[in-house]
């Protein structure tokens, strides 16, 4: 059966940029992860890092899988809120309410491009996408129809759900 798996960059410095803790789990991971026929990442460096190192190849670039346009201060503030959110940045801007309805556009988009993985797959085929958190949240919200008024988890680094072609989505 067709699945689109998603999961969260590996750790990041506050840069960015992944930690050298962040590649060597990514690498560990390798040994764990299925075949993809496709793979994509959101256009943040880390994303692509992160799929490189999963899968061994290139990934497809695809903003829908990014997060909202914040500004270089909007995320720098984002982040240090998030420290002491229980659901870090995803808590946040689901609790902010300039930047709900910005997250919640992102998570259309992303489920957008979700449906058309889908359609592009083989019958037994796997796609991977590697996102952000507080998008990942509000996807995983909207697949399931839940309300988007707060975020109510966070997902850890290179953790994350997947979704079958029959819209059944299970936590990885």
């Amino acid at each position: 059966m067709k699945q689109v798996h998603l999961l969260r960059h590996a750790p990041k410095h506050a840069t960015g940029a992944l930690t050298d803790a962040g590649k060597k789990l990514a690498q560990e991971r390798k040994k764990q992860m299925d075949h993809y026929d496709l793979i994509i990442a959101s256009d943040k460096p880390r994303a692509v890092e992160t799929a490189v190192l999963l899968t061994g190849k290139t990934p497809l670039i695809d903003k829908r899988a990014g997060t909202p346009a914040f500004t270089p201060e909007q995320m720098r503030q984002l982040h240090l809120a998030g420290e002491k959110h229980p659901f870090g940045v995803a808590g946040v801007i689901f609790d902010h309410p300039q930047y709900r309805p910005m997250i919640i556009t992102q998570a259309k988009q992303l489920t957008r491009l979700i449906e058309e993985l889908m359609n592009k797959l083989p019958a037994d085929g796997k796609a991977l996408i590697i996102s952000h958190d507080g998008v990942m949240v509000a996807t995983e919200k909207l697949l399931k129809k839940l309300p988007l008024d707060r975020a109510d988890k966070t997902y850890p680094p290179l953790h994350g759900f997947s979704i079958d072609a029959e819209g059944k989505v299970i936590n990885l």
